[in-house]
């Protein structure tokens, strides 16, 4: 139960938004927001490597890299997670048959049911005691390291049992370094080669500063969530206010018809679909406003959710790696401002039918837009047109 739990909590951060499953080949664009290297290439097919492409979340643009959307950066932590989700959904289910003695299984005809006790990291095979002790015997590029199979452990056990990320340049090399330089984390043959002259720590260090950054970045946003919400509010009632003045109208204007009969038809029409123009016009305005302002919401609660995963559930290796565009992109969207206007409607009509003149005997409607008292919430948003 509580696996499954853990997992469903997961679902938000491993998915891709496109396809509507698990992430597969993560990439990660400038944004934070991480789609399938298969996905992401068809939503950008037909732009060459320079182009810009839209986010397809956020709409922030991004330059495609030389190489292709390939030469995007992997999501180490998100694969990381889907490897932990796969093994702890594999071992809710009870024993787990061992996947050497299944290949073997294959090839002889012979029933196979040997029990798995342990599973190594980098061959992602789960193992029997006797195929664990062949595996020992190989000397095989990689750390290699096993764990022993237990149906009890949560997703956050495993999580601390994988090894540390090793580093993309040099396979057998963990990264413990973090340059202030380039805001990279880095294994020893990397500082060696190219940034021995920077200013470098160990990444250990490094990491609980930068997860406080993290920390305190998620505060703030977590506060403009509040203030998006209080935006919305405010915004509903001056739309309800609106629509009250627009029922009001409606009616003077229709009473007054009602008066005049058949003389003043022609004018209340004319009246009326004045009305309903300003009115179609201000709650489309609206609409518009209130599906940014519900989405950007949205963006911030997800990013605020991917933070809380990094900070909770990332290593130190992960925090160092991720901090930079984190911290980067919640500077981003601390910057978001939104201005909306409300049309005024008023109906008035003369006090005293003295006047021949149809319109001044029938009223006049006033639809002009006044700019409202402007509400600057600080969080960005992406609008295209």
């Amino acid at each position: 139960m509580a696996a499954s739990v853990a997992t469903r909590r997961l679902e938000n951060v491993t998915e891709c938004s496109i396809c509507v499953g698990d992430l597969t080949d993560a990439r990660v664009l400038p944004c934070v927001h991480t789609f399938c290297l298969g996905c992401i290439k068809k939503w950008s097919e037909n732009k060459q490597a320079g182009e810009n492409v839209s986010c397809p979340i956020c709409r922030e643009e991004f330059g495609i890299p030389i190489g292709g959307v390939t030469a995007l950066p992997k999501n180490c932590f998100i694969e990381k997670l889907l490897e932990v989700k796969r093994l702890s959904t594999t071992l809710s289910q009870g024993d787990v048959v061992c996947d050497v003695c299944c290949d073997d299984e294959e090839t002889s005809g012979e029933k196979v049911t040997k029990k798995a006790t342990v599973y190594c990291f980098d061959c992602r095979r789960n193992m029997c005691e006797k195929c664990c002790r062949h595996h020992q015997k190989f000397r095989l590029p990689g750390s290699h390291k096993l764990i022993e199979l237990n149906g009890e452990m949560n997703m956050d056990e495993l999580l601390l049992k994988f090894p540390e990320n090793l580093c993309d340049k040099h396979a057998d090399e963990c990264i413990k370094i973090y340059c202030f330089d380039c805001k990279e984390a880095v294994c020893m043959m990397c500082y060696i080669k190219s940034h021995n002259s920077h200013s470098c720590s160990d990444i250990k260090e490094v990491a609980e500063d930068l997860g406080k950054q993290m920390s305190s970045s998620a505060k703030k946003l977590a506060d403009k969530v509040a203030e998006c919400q209080a935006v919305l509010k405010d915004f509903e009632a001056h739309e309800r206010s609106f629509c009250n003045k627009v029922a009001e109208a409606k009616k003077l204007i229709c009473d007054r018809a009602e008066e005049l009969k058949q003389l003043i038809e022609a004018h209340k029409q004319s009246l009326l679909e004045q009305l309903f123009v300003a009115k179609d016009k201000q709650l489309k305005q609206m609409a518009n406003v209130r599906e940014e302002i519900e989405r950007c919401q949205v963006v911030v609660e997800n990013f605020i959710r991917y933070c809380s995963e990094v900070k909770e559930k990332g290593t130190t290796c992960d925090i160092a790696r991720l901090a930079g565009k984190l911290n980067a992109r919640s500077k981003e969207l601390l910057k978001f401002n939104t201005d909306y206007t409300v049309t005024h409607v008023i109906f008035s009509s003369p006090t005293e039918q003295k006047d021949d003149d149809l319109k001044k005997l029938f009223g006049s409607l006033t639809t002009d837009i006044h700019g409202m008292q402007k509400h600057h919430s600080r969080l960005k948003l992406f609008v295209c047109g």
